[in-house]
């Protein structure tokens, strides 16, 4: 039976400096892939996209068996899920293939008919692996592209023109402000280093592309070190592609004028050139933790993190709330893009947990 969950129009619904209209609706879908055992319970930092008509799910990690506030270990699972889209709210999964070893922390590109799953890291190290996965004659084919030149996790990653981009996150273990190209015209000429991010590093940004030849970059934070405190990026970076340059923009935020931090969030871009970001962490509450973390910080409720319950959409060079719901509260989840549905899959309610709910968000 279709589950629709209810939208009141809430004032948050559109900003006060945006003209935008949408028409959004709310879906919860039912199943999950359930393989793996542990995998169940849900994860965060998953690889995810839609090709051929069917929604993809790899990877990520959880912690299947006690949460982390009492000791428990993380798990990284390394299968590879394929659901077919039909009509209703029904997702039957089947495992289709597996990853070249178990992954999180990394980013999932979907390029023409294309997924790339790009890096990340495992309970032992970060990784420079890339992998595409297409279709032929409806059954799902593996392929390898050149490696990261070096080991990267905890990045943004999306493509701009005929270019696929990976920014920031860690590069060998260290905050970085770096970018990486590689030409899907010609890959096997392998990835090309871009001029860096100006101010702090960036790790858990977001990333999408602005138009046909603008890379746009939000939120990541810088951590602390022996030197400085943490620091986090709300505003914005904008590179051209053409000129190498980079230039400053706005901080996303609310209809009250208050920052919405792009840390922990995840970002797509939709078909006619526009995108959204979810999710993320609350700016205030993450800061105070990265910078010193409080006694008793993982044994809180849910609510108290106050992860973002605002879908954001960017038109036009602004940002707009479009929606606040608390199913869209999590941090580490994964989008993907069909047929005017964006698919919000797992990710985290707090600190550590999971949750296996995937509801799909229409945008008109």
């Amino acid at each position: 039976m279709k589950q629709v969950i209810a939208l009141i129009a809430l004032a948050c619904l559109v900003s006060a400096y945006s003209s935008v209209r949408l028409k959004t609706n709310m879906q919860k879908m039912m199943g999950h892939p359930a393989l793996e055992q542990g995998y169940e319970k849900g994860v965060s930092a998953c690889y995810a996209g839609v090709i051929n008509g069917t929604l993809i799910m790899a990877g990520g990690c959880n912690f299947p068996d006690k949460p982390v506030a009492e000791g428990g270990k993380k798990k990284f699972y390394q299968d590879i899920y394929a659901a077919k889209i039909e009509q209703g709210d029904s997702l039957q999964w089947e495992k289709v293939g597996e990853l070249p070893q178990a992954m999180a922390y990394g980013v999932s590109i979907k390029y023409q008919d294309t997924l790339i799953f790009i890096g990340g890291n495992n309970e032992t190290t970060s990784l420079k692996d890339v992998v595409k996965l297409h279709f032929e004659n409806d059954q799902p084919v593996l392929d390898t592209l050149p490696s990261l030149p070096l080991p990267i996790d905890n990045m943004a990653g999306t493509w701009v023109g005929n270019k696929i981009f990976v920014v920031g996150g860690n590069c060998e273990g260290q905050a970085s402000k770096r970018v990486w190209s590689l030409d899907m015209t010609n890959p096997a000429q392998g990835w090309q280093e871009e001029p860096q991010m100006p101010g702090i590093a960036r790790v858990q940004p977001i990333a999408f592309a602005i138009d046909d030849k603008t890379l746009g970059i939000w939120g990541g934070f810088s951590p602390k070190t022996e030197e400085k405190a943490a620091e986090l990026g709300c505003e914005g970076l904008a590179l051209s592609i053409e000129t190498g340059e980079w230039t400053h923009l706005p901080a996303p935020t609310d209809t009250t004028g208050e920052i919405i931090f792009a840390g922990g969030s995840t970002a797509i871009n939709l078909p006619n050139g526009e995108a959204l970001f979810v999710g993320g962490v609350n700016k205030d509450i993450f800061l105070a933790a990265i910078n010193q973390l409080p006694q008793g910080y993982l044994l809180h409720e849910p609510e108290w993190y106050r992860f973002n319950n605002q879908v954001m959409y960017f038109k036009d060079g602004k940002w707009s709330s479009i929606l606040c719901h608390q199913a869209t509260a999590r941090a580490g989840c994964a989008l993907a893009y069909h047929d005017g549905w964006v698919y919000i899959i797992d990710g985290e309610l707090k600190p550590g947990i999971r949750t296996p709910e995937i509801v799909r968000l229409e945008v008109k």
